[in-house]
Order: structure tokens, then C-alpha cells, then sequence
């Protein structure tokens, strides 16, 4: 048994060199890793606290946890994303007390598209700090108000092991593109980059 593991282990090393000595062989491998495929960058869950409104009064802190996917790169430096915001069970039977709706109704998820962050001053590596406007949303009927909201990137160095179309990379143009903004330098081509990443398209 052993014997025959050792001749199947030297076959399939053989077998490699031999296709990776095929002419074209290993530059599609390579290609194929590179595929352009649709890159969703989701920020690390992070804690906020918004407030269930009554009027203009708060009435319940919601202890949750926000996510934001980054959706495009804007020339202005601003990302567009979509935030999701987790809803835990108390606050979902707080809105469900005050309006009158079944608590198997009331979302556990707030899902916020269209969100616009902003870079936060002198923002960069090793974590950047993407800045939220504060805004109200309705759940289920009651308002649910958010301040000032901050989601991390975590900075990257790029290198030749970074793959293309990868959270890596992601990662990567976001530190490049605080770098430029920080030596007040233009980031055009980062920012194509960076949307050719997210939408899954071929560099021109």
C-alpha cells in the first residue's frame, strides 16, 4: 500500500510538470485566477447605537451591529454603498409595542441602500475610516435614527501575491486612493480601477 502511494504520489507530480510545460498552459491558470468576476466588499460588523423616536423624543437605544458593501467609487471621493444594520430581538419587540404590529413581522435586518460615506479627514493605512452622515429610517412603522456612523477598512500594501478582482485588492486601492488624497494628489485612476473591480469589468 505504501509502495503504491509513493508511485501515485510521483505520477501526479510528473503530470503537473509535464502541464505546466504545455506551451499556454500556465498563462491561463493564471488568467483564469484573474477572471473578472463582481468583487462585494463588506466592512467587518461593527457596534453602533442608533435610537427608536417617538416625535422628536428618543425612546429605546438600539444596541446593533452595521455592515456597509461598497457599491462605487465617486470622482467627488465619496463610496456609495449599501448598510445593513442588524436589529436585535429587544429593540424588535420595543417597535413592535409601539406600533401595534406582531413581532414576527418587524425585520431583523435593515437594509439602506444608496448610502453615501466620505473619507475621514487624514484618514489612511493600517485602518481607514469611512464617515456616515447621520440619517432617520423607518422599521416596520417606527423611526429609527443614526448618527454619525464610522465603518474600517483595514489598509494593504499591494504585491505580486494580491490577486485581482479579490477584497485584497480592494483593500489595496482604498489605501492608494487615501494616499493620494492625503499628498492632495488626484485619484482617477484608482477610482476606475476600484469600480472595474466592484462591477466585474475587464480593464480597457
Amino acid at each position: 500500500m505504501k509502495m503504491s502511494t509513493t508511485r501515485l504520489t510521483a505520477k501526479s507530480v510528473i503530470l503537473a510538470m509535464f502541464l505546466l510545460a504545455l506551451p499556454g498552459f500556465a498563462a491561463l491558470a493564471m488568467a483564469q485566477e484573474d477572471q473578472p468576476r463582481p468583487v462585494a466588499y463588506t466592512t467587518a460588523p461593527k457596534l453602533v447605537i442608533a435610537k427608536i423616536r417617538s416625535g422628536e423624543a428618543d425612546v429605546f437605544d438600539v444596541r446593533g451591529k452595521v455592515t456597509f458593501t461598497v457599491t462605487a467609487a465617486n470622482s467627488d471621493d465619496t463610496i456609495a454603498g449599501t448598510l445593513n444594520y442588524a436589529i436585535p430581538d429587544d429593540a424588535r419587540q420595543k417597535i413592535s409595542q409601539m406600533t401595534g404590529r406582531p413581532l414576527n413581522t418587524i425585520k431583523s435586518t435593515l437594509t439602506q441602500p444608496g448610502v453615501i460615506a466620505n473619507f475621514q479627514k487624514g484618514t489612511g493605512a493600517p485602518l481607514i475610516h469611512l464617515e456616515i452622515s447621520p440619517f432617520d429610517s423607518d422599521v416596520n412603522g417606527a423611526k429609527l435614527r443614526f448618527n454619525r456612523i464610522v465603518v474600517d477598512i483595514p489598509g494593504r500594501q499591494g504585491g505580486p501575491t494580491i490577486k485581482k478582482y479579490s477584497n485584497e485588492e480592494v483593500e489595496v486601492l482604498f489605501t492608494v486612493w487615501t494616499r493620494q488624497i492625503n499628498n492632495g494628489r488626484q485619484a482617477r485612476g484608482v477610482i476606475a480601477r476600484l469600480n472595474r473591480a466592484i462591477n466585474g469589468e475587464a480593464d480597457q
